[in-house]
């Protein structure tokens, strides 16, 4: 129905230069809904809009004095407004509301809301664009998920062909009539759901990356983009830690079959990257891309035939749910089982009762506990048709000079995961970056 919908985030929006920036990209061209998060920072010590509202919220809670970091929010916008030349614009009114509102320190969401209603304000007269309030459309249900049915007839009986809107991000209205907040990076989400309600094909999403690449450029150097991607592959790069994106976002544009665009506001001639639907069947002639993360942790369980006792593997997954666990992978063999998990959720406490537990519910022959593991994970779709590349992929592996705790084919083929000692991690990911890419 519309062409584009653009999500501009927080670095894009942090000062007044950086807006002028963004009003090059959107106007005069199809961008028709442009969402907008609250101002970042400017600087590495600067502070986040959303942070310091946080903070006069939490303050005010605790009834201690506030006003320091509510002047600096006011100055802030002020400055903004005053050096984009805004005029007729009076934020007074709604500064007061949130005093008034930080004060009573019970409307959490409606508070930390703020930055991106703020933003909204000022970057629609900005551009001469309509102000359109999230919440005269986004809904969420009692079960505090968003409602796309009734935000759907909302919005298509607001807006106006001949229009063009600056929409906040990352909140909505809930079924009790009051603002509802996504969690952190929700602004990515609000553009998805635009995207979806208005049945549009392109979603771009402006941040201060060119878009997914090949490799962390922490650890390797100069990696190149990745043009073109599927959400299925952009999914296991993201779970190995390649977070650009909230994951909902994707959740949205997944299910509607919307291409996401990834591009960076200050590089705005690159194309950025390209996500497209699984169902678009793109297959590379090289792997996409390689990602890891630290902080794993490994319960190595050895029995006789333990592949044959039924409902083991529930038993176990049980023990870890009992303490809240999350379970990453469990690879198995005829006589073992290795259960792959956070290390952030097992405490010492934690760690010796769940050895009872299993030692209870296994009767194993041997139990060993790794820690301080990383995984790293080289994904492609090209990994399931091609086996020269997967016989590649696992001569690199073995070909470093790192230990190789364990190694998994992921289940729907395009990745292949294996764990290393964390202290190997970088060295690890060097090197398979060379040899793979």
């Amino acid at each position: 129905m519309f062409d584009v919908v653009c999500k501009f985030g927080g670095t894009s929006l942090s000062c007044f230069e950086n807006i002028k920036k963004v009003k090059e990209i959107v106007c005069g061209g199809s961008k028709r809904f442009v969402v907008v998060s609250a101002p970042g920072k400017r600087s590495k010590d600067d502070i986040k809009i959303t942070d310091t509202l946080i903070k006069c919220f939490n303050l005010s809670k605790e009834n201690k004095d506030f006003i320091f970091y509510f002047d600096a929010i006011v100055k802030r916008y002020n400055e903004i407004i005053t050096f984009l030349g805004v005029k007729d614009l009076d934020l007074s009114k709604d500064f007061e509301v949130l005093y008034d509102e930080i004060k009573k320190h019970n409307k959490y969401d409606f508070v930390i809301s703020r930055g991106e209603y703020l933003s909204a304000k000022i970057i629609a007269k900005y551009f001469g664009y309509e102000f359109l309030d999230a919440i005269s459309f986004l809904t969420f249900n009692k079960e505090g998920k968003v409602d796309l049915q009734i935000s759907q007839q909302k919005f298509l009986s607001i807006i106006k062909k001949d229009k063009k809107y600056v929409i906040p991000g990352f909140y909505g209205l809930n079924y009790n009539g009051e603002v509802k907040t996504f969690s952190r990076g929700g602004s990515d989400v609000t553009g998805a759901i635009i995207s979806a309600l208005g049945k549009i094909s392109v979603y771009e999403n402006w941040t201060d990356v060119d878009g997914f690449l090949v490799a962390d450029p922490r650890i390797c150097d100069s990696p190149s983009l990745i043009e073109n991607l599927t959400y299925h592959e952009l999914r296991e790069l993201s779970y190995m830690g390649a977070n650009v994106l909230h994951p909902d976002c994707v959740r949205f544009l997944r299910e509607n079959n919307i291409v996401l665009n990834l591009r960076n506001t200050f590089n705005p001639t690159c194309k950025g990257s390209l996500i497209m639907p699984d169902n678009k069947n793109i297959v590379h002639k090289k792997l996409t891309g390689i990602a890891g993360q630290k902080g794993f942790m490994i319960f190595y369980i050895e029995k006789f035939d333990i592949n044959e006792s039924l409902g083991i593997i529930e038993s176990i997954a049980k023990v870890f749910k009992k303490f809240n666990i999350p379970i990453e992978h469990i690879p198995t063999g005829i006589d073992t089982i290795s259960i792959v998990v956070k290390k952030e959720f097992v405490t010492k406490d934690i760690k010796t009762n769940l050895l009872q537990d299993i030692e209870k519910c296994v009767h194993p022959d041997r139990i060993e506990v790794i820690d301080d593991v990383a995984l790293i994970s080289v994904v492609g779709n090209i990994i399931k048709i091609n086996r020269d590349i997967e016989k590649k992929i696992f001569d690199a592996i073995y070909s470093t000079d790192s230990k190789i705790i364990n190694i998994n084919k992921g289940a729907g083929g395009i990745s292949i995961i294996f764990g290393v000692p964390e202290k190997e991690f970088d060295h690890t990911t060097k090197f398979l970056y060379k040899s793979l890419f």
